[in-house]
């Protein structure tokens, strides 16, 4: 039937030319250009404005809690306990937020999925999302945790 319409119009002004939806839709994010390119640099780029946001809330608390963590290195806190307290308190904070957006995702995901055919949330994204967040947290929680460790309970507590 398509092809029948499509030679019907071949030579009037405005040709036709008949396509299915998945045909239609395929050339419609080809036209964007190179899709894969550009959400990789997208993620990309929101990875970095991560790191630096989340070392720089880091490295302000840590700067905020000085004396605290006087206090607990004078309580007998090592300087691994110090660290791993730092590291442990970023990786929680980033995996609440991966969570949450991943829940917001998930929520979202049945709506979109009328507009953009085939679109769906597998597991693996959500296993990546969640491993993203914890490197994300490693990386930028390592520079302050290792200021906190290695903080001398006479600075710390110099300000009281």
């Amino acid at each position: 039937m398509a092809e029948t319409i499509d030679r019907t119009f071949a030579n009037a002004p405005s040709e036709t030319s008949t396509a299915s939806l998945r045909e239609n839709a395929q050339q419609g994010m080809q036209s964007i250009g190179d899709l894969n390119f550009l959400i990789r640099s997208v993620v990309g780029a929101v990875f970095a404005a991560l790191l630096f946001s989340i070392a720089t809330m880091m490295m302000q608390g840590i700067r905020e809690r000085t004396p605290e963590f006087g206090v607990l290195k004078t309580l007998g806190f090592t300087d691994r306990a110090v660290f791993i307290l730092v590291v442990v308190e970023a990786v929680l904070v980033c995996l609440a937020g991966a969570l949450s957006g991943l829940a917001l995702a998930m929520l979202a995901f049945p709506y979109t999925a009328k507009w953009i055919p085939g679109l769906s949330m597998p597991l693996v994204i959500i296993e990546a999302a969640t491993a993203a967040a914890c490197l994300v947290a490693l990386v930028s929680a390592s520079l302050p945790a290792l200021r906190a460790a290695r903080l001398r309970v006479v600075d710390a507590l110099a300000d009281r």
